[in-house]
């Protein structure tokens, strides 16, 4: 992969990617620029970046921890899936450009479990601790992909978005491999 498209897909920046994708092509149509474009376009306001995916990241786990209105959620799922492309007929090129692209959005959301807040309990008051904030990462990129595709009988659509999530999961921590097979594990339909 050439150098500027590796950098491409490691930016977590959105102004930044888009600068770099301005400079990889050139005013041309690509796979690239519709993935940009379905994860950072705000519908309403065109002109305001907001990333779409990151959402979806977030949103995702409550998704799985839902026990009511099962229907509803499975449709919200089904969206998801549309969302990211999985039921697109893809070429390899187009399939490794949408999992580098799904690596970058998990990278971006674990950038945020970093911050001081992140796994915190009492209001903010008790701040967790390295292994506190690994576990409930793992457990939120869990509910998010493996757990999502598993409750719902998705894994197949899934597959893509659970082997980029675990792949940027482990890049971030490796020790979070252990409690996230204990996950796997441990699931109960």
């Amino acid at each position: 992969m050439e150098e500027q498209v590796r950098q491409y897909f490691e930016e977590l920046d959105p102004e930044k990617r888009k600068a770099l994708l301005e400079e990889i092509d050139k005013d041309k149509a690509s796979f690239r620029r519709e993935l940009y474009k379905k994860r950072f376009e705000f519908r309403r306001k065109p002109d305001r970046i907001a990333d779409l995916w990151l959402f979806k990241c977030v949103y995702l786990p409550g998704l799985y921890r839902r026990k009511f209105l099962k229907k509803a959620t499975l449709r919200e799922v089904n969206l998801t899936i549309d969302e990211f492309f999985l039921r697109e007929q893809l070429n390899d090129e187009q399939r490794e450009e949408l999992y580098l692209e799904m690596r970058n959005a998990v990278r971006r959301y674990l950038s945020t479990c970093k911050s001081a807040k992140y796994a915190s309990s009492f209001f903010g008051l008790k701040k967790a601790s390295d292994d506190e904030k690994f576990q409930r990462t793992t457990e939120d990129i869990w509910k998010m992909s493996r757990g999502i595709a598993r409750v719902y009988g998705l894994e197949k659509e899934l597959a893509l978005w659970c082997d980029a999530c675990y792949a940027e999961l482990i890049a971030y921590e490796p020790s979070c491999e252990a409690r996230f097979q204990e996950l796997e594990k441990d699931f109960k339909k």
